[in-house]
């Protein structure tokens, strides 16, 4: 079976990674550089987590309310919660995957911080976005937790607006075992107030946990091999009757991922990531535009955008089902092909339409840098097959 999704890590980083003493700073020192240069940013911070990046970036601001798209992961509305903020959701645009611009102004004032979401590696109208902010008086953090190598006229995702947070979770372009990821703030005094957040919020990773994740990383590994993935399918999904570990309720607790600070052999894992991270995003754009090329025309489905300047890093190639997803999902994996779920539970209420729609909806596609050709063929096939079944039916 084909997995929903790998690593972009392998086994050397991996095993370099388990050696690397706790209190050496030397790779994380590094990465934060790199990723300065890379981002041409001053203010960088190493986080253990996208939502535990969220979490101390609204807890060092004094605004009290956050406007967030209701299409979105709900760890961005659990992290919002645990910083004490009130949220305000903005519906799904009707024929995409990021905010309906045209309701923000509403939902906005000097209160306010409103998250700008780049959903999968999409660049939401972060311009427009911008523009009411600041009309309405409020500030601006980029939730490019799915965006990194992604530009807007040639400047990258995350450092566009006052504040913008990473993730390095095993779905993104650069991943980590368990989790990673982290910061950037422009306004210098924000940046102070969130390392105090941080530094009161984040301790060492215990060597329990160290193990634990450790182990975690080589059993994605592991489950690269065909056989052992539908094994692994077979007894988590098929045999319980699900698709997804998520659910619907919205838990705003402070886990490992919002306590423990990015440790030093998760930054080593990391930093070759972003050495290459030109070649990732080449072979993400490419890997977008062979999926959209061998996928036109279908009609039971709909594809996402075309990238039409070449300037996107997604992180998932999304479609839309038109009828039952769940039906869907098993006739394929059932040929070989595993598709992961983006956000099918939602914090938000039924009566963000878009939104619901779009979870209702969407299925991701196998879609990551060690995709084989053979297995891009076999994803399109079956994708083709149960299309024109679909299309035959009605």
């Amino acid at each position: 079976m084909i997995p929903r999704t790998k690593v972009t890590y392998g086994a050397v980083e991996l095993t370099r990674a388990a050696v690397r003493r706790d209190d050496d700073r030397r790779a994380r020192d590094r990465l934060a550089e790199a990723l300065r240069r890379r981002l041409d940013v001053d203010n960088v911070l190493l986080a253990p987590s996208g939502r535990g990046a969220l979490a101390v970036l609204l807890e060092a601001s004094e605004r009290t309310d956050v406007v967030v798209p209701a299409y979105t992961c709900k760890a961005v509305v659990e992290a919002c919660l645990l910083a004490g903020k009130r949220v305000r959701f903005v519906d799904a645009e009707a024929d995409g995957f990021n905010m309906d611009v045209e309701r923000l102004a509403p939902a906005c004032d000097a209160r306010s911080i409103v998250l700008a979401t780049h959903q999968f590696g999409i660049p939401c109208d972060l311009e427009r976005i911008l523009r009411i902010a600041a009309e309405r008086g409020a500030l601006v953090i980029e939730d490019a937790a799915a965006s990194l190598g992604t530009t807007i006229d040639g400047k990258a995702t995350g450092t566009l607006a006052d504040a913008g947070f990473f993730s390095f979770d095993s779905t993104k372009l650069v991943n980590v075992p368990l989790k990673g990821g982290f910061l950037t703030v422009r306004d210098r005094a924000w940046f102070d107030r969130v390392r105090e957040v941080a530094a009161r919020r984040w301790t060492p990773v215990p060597a329990a946990l160290r193990a634990k994740w450790l182990a975690s990383g080589a059993a994605y590994l592991a489950l690269e091999n065909h056989l052992a993935y539908r094994a692994f399918h077979e007894a988590m999904f098929a045999r319980r009757g699900c698709f997804t570990n998520d659910d619907a309720i919205v838990r705003p607790e402070r886990t490992v991922f919002h306590r423990h600070e990015l440790a030093e052999w998760q930054a080593a894992i990391a930093l070759p990531q972003i050495e290459r991270l030109d070649e990732l995003v080449g072979r993400r754009r490419e890997l977008y535009a062979e999926l959209r090329r061998g996928l036109r025309g279908a009609r039971s489905f709909a594809l996402p955008p075309i990238d039409a300047r070449g300037e996107w890093a997604c992180i998932r190639f999304p479609i839309r089902v038109g009828g039952d997803k769940l039906a869907f999902y098993r006739r394929a994996s059932s040929r070989g092909v595993d598709f992961a779920f983006s956000f099918t539970f939602l914090g938000c209420g039924r009566e963000f339409v878009n939104a619901w729609r779009l979870a209702d909806a969407v299925l991701d596609v196998p879609y990551y840098d060690k995709l084989r050709r053979a297995e891009l063929r076999r994803t399109i096939d079956v994708l083709r097959a149960l299309d024109d079944e679909d299309s035959r039916e009605n």
